[in-house]
């Protein structure tokens, strides 16, 4: 039997189509049904033989099972390449034929969704796949359709095309160029996944959804414009696009995920849409070229490590509707001279500025509470600082291992971690009718501090 048919039986006997098998004495099949089946496993028409199976006695699906896995369950040899088939069905109105290097399928309806122990019926022919043609009819792409089609080179795809399936051109490292039709609604998840030669895609309009790391690895896509019909850029969608330099985002797009641009290493700018909320964790992380975030008046959250490394981003300014800064947001932006917290914000994460060796001035709001764990360490030209009355704790290491020569309380003594200041040298002023402040608290914090009444 085919290594394929191997494999989808494999499959069956294992997410429990068939858990047992009787003890008792030989079925009696009929011929036909018989023949039907090992019709149905010869073209390797998975989801079709499944529903077949589904639809006879128990004993007899039992019996069928049984008497083909023990065909195969001694080794066999694979067969060579010429013995491989060339053609057969993968939809129930669909089929398949490889010819000189060329696939095509035709018929109308739906393709099959393939899977780990079910691939594609000419995926043991995959490396000699160089063109795909998919004739008009044929209305959308399955699962794993063609992953690791390494030499797949050129697509046509049909006018009327639906949806590209979940990996479905993952690993074509040999793609190079994609124009989809102007009928698609979806792309999969990881659809173009490490198609490593991927340099332009164009995604028609009419494309809603744009699946989590659809172009992950696509190392040499420089340029993608996202239409007006997508609303979300989905966790990893651009994930390790090393040489993306511009992305046209339009102004739908209301949600940018997780990791979407990380590791973008030669993204030069972005421009946010007004109707982002929430910037998620590392979207932006590790986009060393990057030199300016146009962040929208209507944004209320940069999550954790959103910026972090964009070592060469010099102009920052964070809008007035941002209530959150997360941990580690601008960790290692190295670039960045000043930054303004905005009046609403009411905790700047832990590490959210560290190691930003450029920063010389910060101005903190009235409205902040708390500056988290190390948040302004290693800021080694930051020379002063005010701290509003409204913060009640400063925490670990917070302003360790900065330049600072000055900083300035405004309210009763906050709750600071024992090392905040470590290795600052500085004069600290705080007013002599506040609270809280006493021989306990006006001491040196890890540092040298030299204490002042104002």
């Amino acid at each position: 039997m085919k290594k394929s048919i191997k494999c989808w039986l494999a499959a069956v006997l294992c997410t429990g189509l068939l858990l047992s098998f009787p003890k008792a004495g030989a079925v009696e099949i009929d011929p036909e049904v018989q023949a039907e089946f090992d019709r149905l496993i010869e073209i390797g028409a998975g989801d079709i033989l499944d529903q077949f199976l589904n639809g006879l006695p128990e004993e007899v699906r039992e019996a069928l099972v049984k008497a083909e896995e023990e065909k195969w369950a001694a080794p066999t040899v694979t067969a060579p390449a010429e013995e491989l088939p060339d053609s057969g069905i993968c939809g129930v109105s669909l089929s398949w034929e490889l010819t000189d290097g060329t696939l095509t399928i035709s018929g109308t309806g739906e393709m099959f969704d393939f899977r780990e122990g079910r691939p594609a019926p000419w995926q043991e022919s995959r490396e000699a796949i160089r063109e795909l043609v998919m004739e008009d009819g044929v209305s959308n792409i399955g699962n794993l359709a063609f992953v690791d089609c390494t030499n797949l080179q050129k697509l046509t795809l049909p006018q009327k095309l639906v949806s590209i399936g979940d990996e479905a051109f993952r690993g074509c490292t040999s793609l190079g160029e994609v124009r989809l039709p102007g009928s698609l609604e979806s792309i999969g998840w990881a659809a173009f996944a490490n198609c490593t030669g991927l340099t332009w895609i164009q995604i028609p309009g009419t494309v809603e959804t744009l699946g989590g790391f659809a172009f992950f690895g696509c190392t040499k896509l420089n340029t993608i414009a996202i239409p007006d019909s997508v609303t979300a850029i989905e966790v990893a969608a651009f994930r390790g696009c090393t040489s993306l330099v511009d992305v046209s985002m339009q102004e739908n797009v209301s949600f940018i995920g997780s990791q979407a641009f990380y590791g973008c290493t030669s993204l030069r700018t972005v421009t946010i849409p007004e109707a982002v909320l929430e910037i998620s964790d590392m979207a932006f992380y590790g986009c060393t070229a990057l030199k300016s975030a146009y962040l929208p008046v209507t944004l209320e959250r940069i999550g954790p490590e959103a910026f972090a490394g964009c070592r060469n981003m010099t102009e920052l300014s964070i809008p007035g509707s941002v209530q959150t800064i997360g941990d580690g947001a601008f960790r290692d932006c190295a670039s960045i001279t000043t930054v303004m917290i905005p009046s609403g914000v009411t905790e700047i994460g832990n590490y959210a500025f560290r190691n930003c060796r450029a920063l010389t001035a910060v101005v903190l709001p009235d409205t902040l509470e708390k500056i988290g764990r190390y948040a302004f360490s290693y800021c080694t030209k930051l020379e002063s600082v005010r701290i509003p009355a409204s913060v009640t704790e400063i925490g670990t290491e917070a302003f360790s291992n900065s330049s600072m020569w000055s900083v300035t309380f405004f309210g009763d003594a906050p709750k600071i971690a024992a090392n905040a200041f470590k290795g600052v040298t500085a004069s600290a002023f705080y007013p002599s009718d506040a609270k809280g402040w006493n021989r306990k608290a006006t001491v040196s914090y890890g540092g040298t501090l030299t204490w002042e009444t104002i």
